[in-house]
């Protein structure tokens, strides 16, 4: 039996990836931590190792994993192009994709890229991406240094800009800076070795991962809702809840009443709370840990 094996990032997005394979029912046992390394009581699955982002694509381009959960930010950084089978709109904090951006100093009076001086430093991690965007607005003239981490804090020592991660942008406000362009959009991804995924046996595992990763990512964008409805309002109610095909309607003891349940998108929450509250529904009970959503 041929076995998969997978790699993740480690760092900020570890907690955020590992927890969707846990709610996926493939949690991630690591049992030193120092190996970089965890098991997965599944047969078709060798191992999950963590590493850097900005090397996981190397490692997957050169065949050391199978499978890779990657930001489009590493991957564009690097000039690759893997088959990618599912992309998770998740930052450093689970909740949205993030944006790689060149800013400068409030006060510069830079308003776009070509007004950066000639000859100047931009500092970045991105150093190929950057340099490919540069050259691509006709500024081969400017200096592309490397930041090994604090980015925001090179303007100080010599930088005109910078090009980093921007997720709230609070690091940038924090540090005096506004953004003058944007370079990409990068969510994470999950991409493959094309030879992997030509391994018809492979493939089959590498699919049903991605199926159970993609439930897990779709139930953390909602919520379980059972409430009791009059029978006037059920019309309306069911309405309210909506759900992927309808709600769940069951009738109670009570003469009268009936008990609707649906997941309800988790942004739109408290704003079905309050409509279905108008309406005289009672009883409201939400369950916010939902691990799995297959459809």
């Amino acid at each position: 039996m041929k076995k998969i094996e997978i790699c993740i990032p480690n760092g900020s997005m570890e907690k955020t990836i590992t927890n969707l394979f846990a709610n996926a029912g493939l949690e991630v046992i690591v049992e030193r931590k120092r190996k970089n390394e965890g098991k997965i009581n599944v047969p078709w699955i060798d191992y999950v190792s963590f590493h850097r982002p900005q090397e996981i694509p190397d490692y997957l381009d050169r065949g050391f994993f199978d499978v890779a959960f990657i930001g489009e930010d590493w991957i564009a950084d690097w000039g690759y192009n893997f088959p990618t089978l599912l992309k998770l709109p998740i930052g450093r904090n689970g909740t949205k994709a993030v944006r790689i951006v060149l800013a400068v100093r409030k006060d510069s009076g830079f308003e776009k890229v070509e007004d950066l001086p000639k000859g100047c430093i931009v500092s970045t991690e991105y150093v190929r991406l950057t340099t490919r965007f540069l050259s691509k607005i006709g500024r081969k003239d400017i200096q592309v240094m490397f930041s090994f981490g604090n980015t925001e804090q090179k303007i100080k020592f010599g930088a005109a800009a910078i090009v980093d991660i921007m997720e709230s942008g609070e690091s940038l406000r924090e540090n005096n800076l506004i953004v003058i362009s944007e370079l990409m959009e990068s969510a994470i991804v999950i991409a493959v070795n094309p030879k992997s995924y030509c391994d018809k046996e492979k493939q089959s595992y590498i699919d049903c991962l991605v199926a159970l990763i993609k439930g897990a990512y779709q139930a953390s964008q909602y919520v379980f809702l059972v409430a009791n409805v009059p029978q006037k309002s059920l019309t309306e109610a069911s309405q309210i809840m909506g759900g992927l095909k309808g709600p769940t309607c069951s009738a109670l003891t009570v003469e009268n009443w009936f008990a609707l349940q649906s997941i309800v998108l988790r942004k739109d929450e408290q704003k079905v709370i309050f409509k279905l509250l108008q309406i005289g529904v009672t009883d409201i009970v939400v369950n916010r840990e939902i691990p799995l959503i297959m459809n």
